[in-house]
């Protein structure tokens, strides 16, 4: 028996084994912000939307992210806060949870979230944190830069700091003629005349963003109180 030529194309494409790229998936639980990843702004864990997900590329990275149980206080909903963990960790193609303590009450979760045990661990059940500290900061800690804070922690090579060198950059070597010269010359004139205009603030700016997700967290008492204070700022 005869089999047509498209139909042999098509049962041979489907023994093609598929090769994805590996990835990992970090799972995001309600209670954690994520506040950044190796020391930029989440992809998709941030924003007034934000995913319960984020996928990372397999091999060593870093996050910081904070833990906020919440407690109904009569009407009222109410958190504790943890300290802003930095961590960095090793995985590759796996999923990751976050495995964090659970607390009866806000007044026992203000009394030990300070020394918060948790652990991120795999699809296996393994703990995949290398190292972790925290980022801290005196002071008020409303619209906190926490990526800027990343950056400067890794170049200060913290315990849990990943690489942050840049990459080489190629330099063109250009000949120099009495025509190109000038133009050169004409064009670092010109360029010298024209400023470059300042950046307008980002809509999606991380300290924005935050300041976003603190006021939805907070009841109607943090939030007056709070529209109050940025009033006397005027």
């Amino acid at each position: 028996m005869k089999i047509a030529l498209p139909l042999l194309f098509t049962l041979s494409l489907g023994m093609i084994p598929c090769t994805a790229a590996a990835k990992t998936v970090l799972q995001i639980p309600d209670n954690v912000d994520v506040l950044a990843i190796n020391a930029q702004a989440p992809a998709k864990a941030s924003g007034l939307f934000p995913s319960d997900t984020e996928e990372l590329n397999d091999g060593v990275n870093q996050i910081v992210f904070k833990y906020s149980p919440a407690f109904e206080i009569g009407k009222d909903i109410r958190h504790a806060y943890s300290p802003v963990i930095i961590a960095k960790f090793k995985a590759s193609d796996t999923q990751l949870h976050f495995q964090l303590p659970s607390y009866r009450s806000l007044t026992q979760a203000r009394q030990e979230i300070d020394h918060l045990q948790w652990a991120l661990v795999d699809a296996q059940g393994n703990n995949v944190i290398i190292a972790e500290d925290t980022l801290q900061k005196n002071g008020l800690q409303i619209g906190r830069d926490y990526v800027q804070e990343a950056q400067h922690y890794n170049t200060e090579a913290g315990i849990a700091a990943i690489d942050v060198s840049p990459a080489p950059t190629t330099h063109a070597v250009a000949v120099s003629t009495p025509q190109s010269a000038s133009s050169a010359q004409k064009t670092h004139v010109s360029a010298t005349k024209a400023p470059t205009p300042s950046k307008p603030l980002s809509a999606d700016s991380p300290n924005l963003t935050q300041l976003k997700r603190w006021y939805q967290k907070s009841n109607q008492q943090e939030r007056k109180a709070f529209r109050k204070w940025i009033i006397d700022q005027e």
